[in-house]
């Protein structure tokens, strides 16, 4: 079966195997090193001393959309409704009631008084 494959082939291959594994692990690698600039700097580790997390469910949008390959919804609607409100079905994330983001879990803590 790989007999007449080329060395340029098997490098092409080679080269879009690391691409494939570079961008699978770049969100990762990225929340590390953001992780540690920020403990480095002082600051808290999840959230950067803005006191609030971006909700994982809706990214912090609040709203949940429907439909849709792989729940992508296009950008511009291309047959807007006659009232002019668009025809992708939203709904309000029940993961945060709409805020669109929590209380940091780690620099947002209530110090207890201690008696």
């Amino acid at each position: 079966m790989f007999e007449n494959i080329t060395a340029s082939e098997i490098a092409g291959y080679a080269v879009g195997a690391l691409m494939l594994s570079a961008t699978i692990s770049a969100p990762k690698m990225d929340s590390f090193i953001a992780s540690s600039q920020r403990s480095s700097m002082g600051m808290c580790k999840r959230c950067g001393d803005l006191k609030l997390i971006a909700c994982s469910r809706c990214k912090g949008s609040g709203l949940i959309k429907e439909g849709g390959l792989f729940s992508l919804v296009p950008v511009v609607d291309q047959n807007p409704s006659r009232d002019g409100k668009s025809k992708s079905r939203s709904s309000c994330c029940s993961n945060c009631l709409a805020k669109g983001h929590f209380a940091c879990p780690e620099c947002s803590k209530i110090p207890s008084s201690q008696a």
